[in-house]
C-alpha cells in the first residue's frame, strides 16, 4: 500500500463555525450541559438556550450568523494571528506526528489534507471520520499541539474503525474509544510526548470527560501491555454494556 504523507492546515472559515455553534448547543443534554457549552464558547446562555430549543437550523440562522459576525470583527487580528502561529508551531513536528500515528495504529491517514480551522468559538472539535477539526484562537502556539493532536486522533480512530470493523455501528460507543485511545498515547507514549514535553497533566486522573475516567482507567493497561487490536476488542465490549446497562 502506497503511504500517504499527510499534512495538517490551518485555516478560517466563518461557515463552519455558524454550523458547528447549532450543533454543539443542539446536542446538549442538559441544563447544566448547555450552560458549560456557553461558557466555554463565550455565547449569552439566554441566547444559547433559543439557539438549542430551535427545530433546525433555518430558525436561527440570522441570530447565529450575526453573533459569528461580531466575534470576528472583534478579534479578527488575532484569529488570523493564531492562524500563522498554529500553523508555524504544527509544521514542526507535522510530519514525524502523522509518522507516528501510523505506526501506532499500523493504519495510513486516510487524507493527504487535514484542516483544522481556527474558531471563535470551540476550544476543540474533532471529527468523525473526516478530514476537519477545529481549535480555538488564542492559545499559547506550543501549548496547543496536544489538543490539536488529540483532534487528529480520533478523527483517525474513526478511519480505522471504518475500515476494519465494518460492522460496528454505534457512533457513542467508537467516540469513548476514540477519546481514551487520544487521552493515553497522547500522554503515555514517549514519540509523542515528546512533541508536546512541557505538558505534564494526568489525563487519567481527570479531564472533560469525566465519565470516561473508570473506562479509561481499565483500558489504559490494556492498550500498554496488550496492543491496539485488544484494546479495541475489549473496549467494544465494555463500552457495549455500559451503553446497555446506561
Amino acid at each position: 500500500m502506497k503511504k500517504m504523507k499527510a499534512k495538517l492546515q490551518f485555516i478560517l472559515d466563518k461557515l463552519y463555525d455558524e454550523r458547528m455553534i447549532y450543533q454543539m448547543l443542539k446536542s446538549q443534554k442538559s441544563n447544566k450541559d448547555l450552560k458549560y457549552q456557553s461558557k466555554v464558547t463565550g455565547i449569552n446562555f439566554d441566547i444559547a438556550k433559543k439557539i438549542a430549543k430551535a427545530s433546525n437550523p433555518l430558525e436561527v440562522r440570522i441570530l447565529i450568523k450575526e453573533i459569528v459576525k461580531q466575534r470576528y470583527e472583534q478579534n479578527l487580528k488575532k484569529i488570523e494571528k493564531s492562524k500563522y502561529n498554529y500553523q508555524k508551531s504544527w509544521d514542526e513536528i507535522n510530519n514525524n506526528f502523522f509518522c507516528r500515528l501510523t505506526e501506532l495504529t499500523d493504519f495510513q491517514p486516510q487524507y493527504e489534507k487535514y484542516y483544522c480551522v481556527i474558531s471563535a468559538f470551540h476550544p476543540g472539535i474533532s471529527s468523525w471520520g473526516g478530514n476537519k477539526i477545529a481549535r480555538k484562537f488564542g492559545f499559547e502556539p506550543l501549548k496547543q499541539r496536544k489538543i490539536t493532536a488529540h483532534e487528529i486522533i480520533i478523527s483517525h480512530f474513526f478511519s480505522l474503525i471504518d475500515k476494519h470493523y465494518p460492522k460496528v455501528k454505534d457512533d457513542q460507543q467508537v467516540w469513548q474509544l476514540a477519546e481514551i485511545y487520544a487521552f493515553v498515547i497522547t500522554s503515555k507514549d514517549n514519540i509523542m510526548k515528546s512533541f508536546w514535553p512541557w505538558d505534564k497533566s494526568a489525563v487519567d486522573k481527570g479531564h472533560n470527560y469525566s465519565q470516561l475516567i473508570p473506562l479509561q482507567r481499565e483500558l489504559t493497561s490494556v492498550l500498554l501491555k496488550k496492543g491496539l487490536k485488544d484494546f479495541i476488542k475489549i473496549g467494544l465490549m465494555k463500552t457495549k454494556s455500559r451503553l446497555k446497562v446506561g
